[in-house]
């Protein structure tokens, strides 16, 4: 069985502690909701989990290229660091749905949305789960990967600006 590598099973792990997160967040089981200087602590952790997406990726992609025999260990450090900063962006997310959120500010949610499917076809992608021959060939996975890790550049610079005042 593929399923056997220990990798697979700490991504699987990272995964199912960040819905459990997220639930205990949202249910407010776990309060999040203070301040860390003039903004929230779950606001850093979404920074924090946005700023490593956003600089790490392109990292991965420039070194991966560099350094070609280096490859297993730098997707290791790419999957699991976007793991980690998909933990701290969804804290963030079930935080925020649990407040009486603005109903017009659609964009965190569409980040999230963005976020997860990267997640997800990463993870279907990194442990090979789509077979060759089956319904969604793993070659239109890593495409809609690439694709999807666009539109997060473009969403989150949205969801910043909008936050910020400017649209």
């Amino acid at each position: 069985m593929k399923y056997k590598n220990p990798e697979f099973f700490s991504a699987l792990a990272i995964f199912l502690v960040t819905v459990l997160l997220m639930i205990v967040t949202y249910l407010r089981w776990l309060p999040l909701n203070f301040t860390v200087g003039p903004y929230r602590f779950t606001h850093w952790l979404s920074w924090i989990g946005t700023l490593s997406i956003a600089i790490l990726t392109p990292a991965f992609y420039i070194l991966r290229r560099r350094y070609p025999k280096r490859n297993m260990s730098l997707t290791r450090i790419h999957v699991f660091s976007n793991l980690f900063s998909f933990t701290l962006i969804s804290t963030h997310f079930a935080q925020q749905m649990s407040r009486s959120v603005h109903p017009e500010d659609k964009t965190g949610l569409t980040m999230f949305i963005i976020v997860s499917i990267l997640v997800v076809s990463g993870f279907l992608h990194k442990f090979q789960m789509l077979e060759k021959g089956r319904l969604y060939p793993p070659h239109r996975n890593r495409f809609l990967h690439i694709s999807i890790t666009t539109a997060f550049y473009i969403v989150v610079s949205i969801h910043i600006l909008h936050n910020l005042g400017f649209l």
